[in-house]
Protein backbone atom coordinates (compact mmCIF):
# COMPACT_ATOMS: atom_id res chain seq x y z
CA UNK A 1 0.00 0.00 0.00
CA UNK A 2 1.13 3.54 -0.80
CA UNK A 3 0.29 6.15 1.82
CA UNK A 4 1.08 9.85 1.72
CA UNK A 5 -0.16 13.21 2.93
CA UNK A 6 -0.95 16.09 0.57
CA UNK A 7 0.33 19.59 1.27
CA UNK A 8 -3.02 20.58 2.79
CA UNK A 9 -2.99 17.62 5.21
CA UNK A 10 -5.41 15.32 3.38
CA UNK A 11 -4.29 11.69 3.73
CA UNK A 12 -4.29 9.37 0.70
CA UNK A 13 -4.15 5.55 0.80
CA UNK A 14 -3.64 3.70 -2.49
CA UNK A 15 -3.88 -0.11 -2.69
CA UNK A 16 -3.13 -1.32 -6.22
CA UNK A 17 -5.00 -4.53 -7.14
CA UNK A 18 -5.05 -5.81 -10.70
CA UNK A 19 -7.30 -8.47 -12.19
CA UNK A 20 -10.59 -6.56 -12.44
CA UNK A 21 -11.02 -3.07 -13.96
CA UNK A 22 -12.74 -1.76 -10.83
CA UNK A 23 -11.74 0.87 -8.28
CA UNK A 24 -13.47 1.21 -4.91
CA UNK A 25 -13.00 4.33 -2.82
CA UNK A 26 -14.02 5.98 0.41
CA UNK A 27 -13.62 9.51 1.69
CA UNK A 28 -13.56 9.41 5.50
CA UNK A 29 -14.30 12.75 7.15
CA UNK A 30 -13.48 13.24 10.88
CA UNK A 31 -16.84 14.92 11.27
CA UNK A 32 -19.78 12.79 12.38
CA UNK A 33 -23.12 13.09 14.10
CA UNK A 34 -21.41 14.09 17.37
CA UNK A 35 -20.91 17.53 15.80
CA UNK A 36 -24.55 17.98 14.73
CA UNK A 37 -26.21 21.21 15.85
CA UNK A 38 -29.51 19.63 14.84
CA UNK A 39 -29.62 15.85 14.96
CA UNK A 40 -29.35 14.30 11.52
CA UNK A 41 -28.09 17.41 9.72
CA UNK A 42 -24.79 15.86 8.64
CA UNK A 43 -26.44 12.78 7.14
CA UNK A 44 -29.22 14.79 5.49
CA UNK A 45 -26.67 17.25 4.10
CA UNK A 46 -24.44 14.58 2.56
CA UNK A 47 -27.38 12.67 1.08
CA UNK A 48 -28.57 15.87 -0.58
CA UNK A 49 -25.18 17.23 -1.67
CA UNK A 50 -24.04 14.25 -3.73
CA UNK A 51 -27.20 13.68 -5.75
CA UNK A 52 -26.21 16.12 -8.47
CA UNK A 53 -24.11 19.05 -9.66
CA UNK A 54 -24.95 22.66 -10.41
CA UNK A 55 -22.86 22.35 -13.60
CA UNK A 56 -25.21 19.97 -15.43
CA UNK A 57 -28.82 18.79 -15.49
CA UNK A 58 -29.82 15.90 -13.23
CA UNK A 59 -30.57 13.57 -16.15
CA UNK A 60 -27.10 14.06 -17.60
CA UNK A 61 -25.48 13.64 -14.21
CA UNK A 62 -27.32 10.36 -13.51
CA UNK A 63 -26.57 9.01 -16.99
CA UNK A 64 -22.86 9.73 -16.59
CA UNK A 65 -22.71 8.05 -13.20
CA UNK A 66 -24.48 4.97 -14.56
CA UNK A 67 -21.98 4.73 -17.43
CA UNK A 68 -18.82 5.42 -15.43
CA UNK A 69 -19.47 3.64 -12.14
CA UNK A 70 -21.80 3.70 -9.15
CA UNK A 71 -23.78 6.49 -7.46
CA UNK A 72 -22.12 8.09 -4.45
CA UNK A 73 -23.04 6.49 -1.12
CA UNK A 74 -23.02 8.19 2.26
CA UNK A 75 -22.66 6.98 5.84
CA UNK A 76 -22.56 8.84 9.15
CA UNK A 77 -21.48 7.57 12.58
CA UNK A 78 -20.74 9.43 15.83
CA UNK A 79 -17.05 9.84 14.92
CA UNK A 80 -17.02 10.20 11.15
CA UNK A 81 -18.96 10.58 7.93
CA UNK A 82 -18.19 8.85 4.67
CA UNK A 83 -18.57 9.24 0.92
CA UNK A 84 -18.17 5.91 -0.86
CA UNK A 85 -18.02 5.08 -4.56
CA UNK A 86 -16.99 2.51 -7.17
CA UNK A 87 -15.95 3.07 -10.76
CA UNK A 88 -14.72 1.34 -13.88
CA UNK A 89 -11.00 2.02 -13.95
CA UNK A 90 -10.95 2.71 -17.72
CA UNK A 91 -13.20 5.70 -16.98
CA UNK A 92 -11.28 6.88 -13.92
CA UNK A 93 -10.44 10.33 -15.26
CA UNK A 94 -14.04 11.05 -16.25
CA UNK A 95 -15.45 9.70 -12.99
CA UNK A 96 -13.03 11.69 -10.83
CA UNK A 97 -13.83 14.82 -12.85
CA UNK A 98 -17.50 14.25 -12.02
CA UNK A 99 -16.65 13.66 -8.36
CA UNK A 100 -14.65 16.88 -8.27
CA UNK A 101 -17.56 18.71 -9.86
CA UNK A 102 -20.11 17.51 -7.31
CA UNK A 103 -17.77 18.29 -4.41
CA UNK A 104 -17.22 21.83 -5.68
CA UNK A 105 -20.74 22.52 -6.93
CA UNK A 106 -23.19 20.26 -5.04
CA UNK A 107 -26.80 20.50 -6.12
CA UNK A 108 -28.81 21.67 -3.13
CA UNK A 109 -32.24 21.62 -4.73
CA UNK A 110 -35.42 22.01 -2.67
CA UNK A 111 -37.12 19.08 -4.36
CA UNK A 112 -34.19 16.69 -3.74
CA UNK A 113 -33.77 18.00 -0.21
CA UNK A 114 -37.43 17.25 0.59
CA UNK A 115 -37.16 13.74 -0.86
CA UNK A 116 -34.08 12.97 1.25
CA UNK A 117 -35.65 14.47 4.37
CA UNK A 118 -38.86 12.46 3.94
CA UNK A 119 -36.83 9.31 3.31
CA UNK A 120 -34.81 9.86 6.49
CA UNK A 121 -37.93 10.53 8.55
CA UNK A 122 -39.46 7.30 7.23
CA UNK A 123 -36.26 5.48 8.20
CA UNK A 124 -36.44 6.95 11.72
CA UNK A 125 -40.05 5.75 12.07
CA UNK A 126 -39.17 2.28 10.80
CA UNK A 127 -36.33 2.00 13.33
CA UNK A 128 -38.90 2.40 16.08
CA UNK A 129 -40.47 -0.83 14.84
CA UNK A 130 -37.29 -2.74 15.73
CA UNK A 131 -37.09 -3.40 19.50
CA UNK A 132 -33.33 -3.94 19.23
CA UNK A 133 -32.63 -0.66 17.42
CA UNK A 134 -34.98 1.17 19.77
CA UNK A 135 -33.15 -0.27 22.79
CA UNK A 136 -29.74 0.66 21.33
CA UNK A 137 -30.83 4.23 20.73
CA UNK A 138 -32.19 4.44 24.29
CA UNK A 139 -28.90 3.17 25.73
CA UNK A 140 -26.97 5.79 23.76
CA UNK A 141 -29.25 8.61 24.85
CA UNK A 142 -29.37 7.56 28.50
CA UNK A 143 -25.75 6.55 29.14
CA UNK A 144 -24.23 9.39 27.08
CA UNK A 145 -26.75 11.94 28.30
CA UNK A 146 -25.42 15.44 27.63
CA UNK A 147 -22.45 14.06 25.67
CA UNK A 148 -21.90 14.11 21.88
CA UNK A 149 -22.56 10.38 21.43
CA UNK A 150 -26.13 10.81 22.66
CA UNK A 151 -27.06 12.26 19.25
CA UNK A 152 -28.57 9.81 16.77
CA UNK A 153 -26.75 9.92 13.39
CA UNK A 154 -30.07 9.68 11.53
CA UNK A 155 -31.75 12.30 13.73
CA UNK A 156 -35.33 12.38 14.97
CA UNK A 157 -38.52 13.22 13.12
CA UNK A 158 -38.69 16.58 14.90
CA UNK A 159 -35.03 17.48 14.39
CA UNK A 160 -35.14 16.57 10.69
CA UNK A 161 -38.37 18.52 10.19
CA UNK A 162 -36.75 21.66 11.58
CA UNK A 163 -33.73 21.61 9.20
CA UNK A 164 -34.00 23.96 6.23
CA UNK A 165 -32.31 23.73 2.85
CA UNK A 166 -30.32 26.88 3.62
CA UNK A 167 -29.10 25.40 6.92
CA UNK A 168 -28.03 22.22 5.15
CA UNK A 169 -26.15 24.15 2.45
CA UNK A 170 -24.41 26.27 5.09
CA UNK A 171 -23.51 23.11 7.02
CA UNK A 172 -21.82 21.67 3.95
CA UNK A 173 -20.01 24.93 3.11
CA UNK A 174 -18.79 25.38 6.69
CA UNK A 175 -17.62 21.84 7.46
CA UNK A 176 -16.62 19.95 4.29
CA UNK A 177 -13.90 19.01 3.64
CA UNK A 178 -12.47 19.00 7.21
CA UNK A 179 -8.83 18.63 8.23
CA UNK A 180 -7.96 14.99 8.88
CA UNK A 181 -9.91 13.74 5.85
CA UNK A 182 -8.73 10.39 4.47
CA UNK A 183 -9.14 9.15 0.88
CA UNK A 184 -8.78 5.36 0.55
CA UNK A 185 -8.69 3.74 -2.91
CA UNK A 186 -8.40 0.05 -3.74
CA UNK A 187 -8.26 -1.55 -7.18
CA UNK A 188 -6.91 -1.01 -10.68
CA UNK A 189 -5.67 2.53 -10.12
CA UNK A 190 -5.22 4.94 -13.02
CA UNK A 191 -6.11 8.49 -14.01
CA UNK A 192 -5.61 9.88 -10.50
CA UNK A 193 -3.05 12.61 -11.10
CA UNK A 194 -5.43 15.45 -11.94
CA UNK A 195 -7.84 14.59 -9.14
CA UNK A 196 -5.11 14.38 -6.50
CA UNK A 197 -3.67 17.67 -7.72
CA UNK A 198 -7.07 19.28 -7.31
CA UNK A 199 -7.53 17.73 -3.84
CA UNK A 200 -4.18 19.22 -2.86
CA UNK A 201 -5.56 22.69 -3.67
CA UNK A 202 -8.53 22.37 -1.32
CA UNK A 203 -8.58 24.49 1.81
CA UNK A 204 -9.58 22.05 4.55
CA UNK A 205 -11.89 23.24 7.31
CA UNK A 206 -10.83 23.31 10.95
CA UNK A 207 -12.32 20.59 13.17
CA UNK A 208 -11.66 20.38 16.87
CA UNK A 209 -11.51 16.72 18.01
CA UNK A 210 -14.07 15.74 20.62
CA UNK A 211 -12.60 14.19 23.75
CA UNK A 212 -14.79 13.24 26.68
CA UNK A 213 -15.51 10.59 29.28
CA UNK A 214 -19.01 9.34 29.91
CA UNK A 215 -19.43 7.33 33.10
CA UNK A 216 -22.96 6.47 34.17
CA UNK A 217 -24.70 5.14 37.24
CA UNK A 218 -26.45 1.80 37.39
CA UNK A 219 -29.97 2.27 36.13
CA UNK A 220 -32.92 1.09 34.08
CA UNK A 221 -35.24 2.48 31.44
CA UNK A 222 -38.51 0.87 30.34
CA UNK A 223 -39.66 1.77 26.82
CA UNK A 224 -43.28 1.04 25.97
CA UNK A 225 -44.01 0.05 22.38
CA UNK A 226 -47.56 -0.80 21.42
CA UNK A 227 -48.10 -4.14 19.81
CA UNK A 228 -44.92 -5.80 21.05
CA UNK A 229 -45.52 -9.53 21.40
CA UNK A 230 -42.17 -10.05 23.08
CA UNK A 231 -39.89 -8.33 25.57
CA UNK A 232 -36.45 -7.08 24.54
CA UNK A 233 -33.77 -6.54 27.15
CA UNK A 234 -30.48 -4.78 26.49
CA UNK A 235 -27.80 -4.56 29.18
CA UNK A 236 -24.93 -2.10 28.71
CA UNK A 237 -21.63 -1.50 30.50
CA UNK A 238 -18.76 0.92 29.90
CA UNK A 239 -16.12 -0.21 27.40
CA UNK A 240 -12.86 1.41 26.23
CA UNK A 241 -12.18 3.49 23.15
CA UNK A 242 -10.12 2.27 20.21
CA UNK A 243 -7.11 4.05 21.77
CA UNK A 244 -7.08 1.80 24.84
CA UNK A 245 -4.50 -1.01 25.20
CA UNK A 246 -7.39 -3.28 26.21
CA UNK A 247 -9.33 -2.63 22.98
CA UNK A 248 -8.38 -5.99 21.33
CA UNK A 249 -9.28 -7.91 24.49
CA UNK A 250 -12.71 -6.25 24.66
CA UNK A 251 -13.28 -7.10 21.00
CA UNK A 252 -12.50 -10.73 21.80
CA UNK A 253 -14.70 -10.66 24.90
CA UNK A 254 -17.60 -9.33 22.84
CA UNK A 255 -17.19 -12.22 20.38
CA UNK A 256 -17.01 -14.75 23.19
CA UNK A 257 -20.06 -13.19 24.83
CA UNK A 258 -22.50 -12.81 21.98
CA UNK A 259 -21.31 -13.52 18.43
CA UNK A 260 -22.33 -16.77 16.77
CA UNK A 261 -24.22 -19.83 17.92
CA UNK A 262 -21.24 -20.92 20.01
CA UNK A 263 -21.26 -17.71 22.04
CA UNK A 264 -21.91 -17.60 25.77
CA UNK A 265 -25.26 -15.82 25.49
CA UNK A 266 -26.54 -18.22 22.85
CA UNK A 267 -25.47 -21.32 24.74
CA UNK A 268 -26.45 -20.20 28.27
CA UNK A 269 -29.57 -18.13 27.63
CA UNK A 270 -31.09 -19.80 24.60
CA UNK A 271 -29.88 -23.39 24.40
CA UNK A 272 -29.71 -24.26 28.12
CA UNK A 273 -32.54 -22.15 29.50
CA UNK A 274 -34.73 -21.69 26.43
CA UNK A 275 -35.22 -18.01 27.21
CA UNK A 276 -34.49 -16.25 23.97
CA UNK A 277 -35.91 -15.86 20.50
CA UNK A 278 -32.64 -14.13 19.63
CA UNK A 279 -29.62 -12.94 21.54
CA UNK A 280 -26.20 -11.39 20.93
CA UNK A 281 -23.82 -8.60 21.87
CA UNK A 282 -22.35 -5.42 20.36
CA UNK A 283 -19.15 -3.45 21.02
CA UNK A 284 -18.75 -0.53 18.61
CA UNK A 285 -15.34 0.95 17.81
CA UNK A 286 -15.31 4.59 18.92
CA UNK A 287 -12.67 7.29 19.40
CA UNK A 288 -14.12 7.95 22.84
CA UNK A 289 -15.51 5.61 25.47
CA UNK A 290 -17.78 2.93 24.01
CA UNK A 291 -20.39 0.53 25.36
CA UNK A 292 -20.50 -3.27 25.50
CA UNK A 293 -24.14 -4.27 25.06
CA UNK A 294 -25.85 -7.65 25.40
CA UNK A 295 -29.42 -8.14 24.18
CA UNK A 296 -32.08 -10.79 24.48
CA UNK A 297 -35.60 -11.06 23.07
CA UNK A 298 -37.94 -13.26 25.09
CA UNK A 299 -41.60 -13.83 25.94
CA UNK A 300 -43.32 -11.56 28.53
CA UNK A 301 -43.75 -14.34 31.10
CA UNK A 302 -40.00 -14.98 31.15
CA UNK A 303 -38.94 -11.36 31.61
CA UNK A 304 -38.18 -11.54 35.33
CA UNK A 305 -36.13 -14.74 35.06
CA UNK A 306 -34.22 -13.47 32.02
CA UNK A 307 -33.45 -10.19 33.73
CA UNK A 308 -32.05 -11.97 36.80
CA UNK A 309 -29.99 -14.50 34.85
CA UNK A 310 -28.62 -11.87 32.47
CA UNK A 311 -27.33 -9.79 35.39
CA UNK A 312 -25.90 -12.90 37.02
CA UNK A 313 -24.12 -13.90 33.81
CA UNK A 314 -22.38 -10.52 33.72
CA UNK A 315 -21.45 -10.69 37.40
CA UNK A 316 -20.07 -14.21 36.96
CA UNK A 317 -18.48 -13.49 33.56
CA UNK A 318 -14.87 -14.20 34.69
CA UNK A 319 -15.81 -17.79 35.54
CA UNK A 320 -16.85 -18.42 31.93
CA UNK A 321 -13.44 -17.53 30.48
CA UNK A 322 -11.91 -20.84 29.41
CA UNK A 323 -9.35 -21.90 26.83
CA UNK A 324 -12.03 -23.63 24.80
CA UNK A 325 -14.31 -20.59 24.66
CA UNK A 326 -11.38 -18.30 23.84
CA UNK A 327 -10.27 -20.58 20.99
CA UNK A 328 -13.77 -20.57 19.49
CA UNK A 329 -14.06 -16.79 19.83
CA UNK A 330 -10.69 -16.17 18.19
CA UNK A 331 -11.48 -18.43 15.25
CA UNK A 332 -14.91 -16.87 14.83
CA UNK A 333 -13.59 -13.29 14.95
CA UNK A 334 -10.74 -13.99 12.54
CA UNK A 335 -13.02 -15.79 10.10
CA UNK A 336 -15.75 -13.17 10.03
CA UNK A 337 -13.22 -10.33 9.81
CA UNK A 338 -11.45 -11.91 6.83
CA UNK A 339 -14.75 -12.71 5.10
CA UNK A 340 -15.73 -9.06 5.45
CA UNK A 341 -12.68 -8.14 3.36
CA UNK A 342 -13.69 -10.05 0.23
CA UNK A 343 -14.87 -6.97 -1.66
CA UNK A 344 -12.58 -4.14 -2.71
CA UNK A 345 -15.11 -1.67 -1.36
CA UNK A 346 -14.80 -3.22 2.10
CA UNK A 347 -11.01 -3.30 1.95
CA UNK A 348 -10.95 0.38 1.01
CA UNK A 349 -13.39 1.01 3.87
CA UNK A 350 -11.24 -0.75 6.47
CA UNK A 351 -8.00 0.96 5.38
CA UNK A 352 -9.64 4.37 5.66
CA UNK A 353 -11.45 3.50 8.87
CA UNK A 354 -8.32 2.45 10.77
CA UNK A 355 -6.46 5.48 9.47
CA UNK A 356 -9.19 7.80 10.70
CA UNK A 357 -9.32 5.98 14.05
CA UNK A 358 -5.67 6.90 14.56
CA UNK A 359 -4.37 3.33 14.28
CA UNK A 360 -3.05 3.65 10.72
CA UNK A 361 -4.10 1.66 7.64
CA UNK A 362 -1.58 -1.19 8.32
CA UNK A 363 -3.50 -1.91 11.54
CA UNK A 364 -6.02 -3.72 9.36
CA UNK A 365 -3.69 -6.72 9.49
CA UNK A 366 -2.29 -6.06 12.97
CA UNK A 367 -5.77 -6.02 14.54
CA UNK A 368 -6.37 -9.74 14.08
CA UNK A 369 -2.86 -10.54 15.31
CA UNK A 370 -3.47 -8.53 18.48
CA UNK A 371 -6.75 -10.31 19.13
CA UNK A 372 -5.16 -13.71 18.55
CA UNK A 373 -2.43 -12.80 21.08
CA UNK A 374 -4.89 -12.08 23.92
CA UNK A 375 -4.20 -14.50 26.77
CA UNK A 376 -6.56 -16.17 29.22
CA UNK A 377 -5.34 -13.90 32.01
CA UNK A 378 -5.88 -10.75 29.91
CA UNK A 379 -9.40 -11.75 28.97
CA UNK A 380 -10.20 -12.74 32.55
CA UNK A 381 -9.04 -9.30 33.68
CA UNK A 382 -11.38 -7.45 31.30
CA UNK A 383 -14.20 -9.83 32.23
CA UNK A 384 -13.63 -8.84 35.87
CA UNK A 385 -13.83 -5.17 34.86
CA UNK A 386 -17.15 -5.82 33.13
CA UNK A 387 -18.52 -7.82 36.06
CA UNK A 388 -17.88 -4.95 38.47
CA UNK A 389 -18.92 -2.13 36.11
CA UNK A 390 -22.23 -0.26 36.59
CA UNK A 391 -24.89 -1.72 34.34
CA UNK A 392 -27.71 0.02 32.53
CA UNK A 393 -30.73 -2.01 31.45
CA UNK A 394 -33.24 -1.06 28.76
CA UNK A 395 -36.47 -3.03 28.51
CA UNK A 396 -38.70 -2.65 25.46
CA UNK A 397 -42.18 -4.12 25.82
CA UNK A 398 -45.85 -3.67 25.06
CA UNK A 399 -47.60 -0.75 26.65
Amino acid sequence: MEAFVLDNGLKVLLKEEKGFPIVAGSFFFPFGSSFDEKEGITLLTLKTAFKGSLRRCEEEFSALLERLGSPFGTEVSPDFSLLGFQLISDYSREYFDLLREVIEFPLFKEENFKVEKDSLKASVRSRKESPFLLACETVMRETYKGKPYSKAPYGTVDSLSSITLEESLNWYSSNFFPKGTVLSLCGDLKGLEGFLSWLNSLELKEVKPLEFESPFKEGEKVVKRKGSSQVSLLLAVRAPSVKSPSFPAYKLLNTLLGEGIGSLLFQEMREKRGYAYSTGSVYSTYLNESRLMAYIETSPEKERAVREDLFNLFVELPTFITQERIKRAKEYLRGTYLLDHELRSKRAWYYGFWELMGKGAPYDKVFVDEVMAVSVSELTKVAEEVSKSPKFLVVVKDG
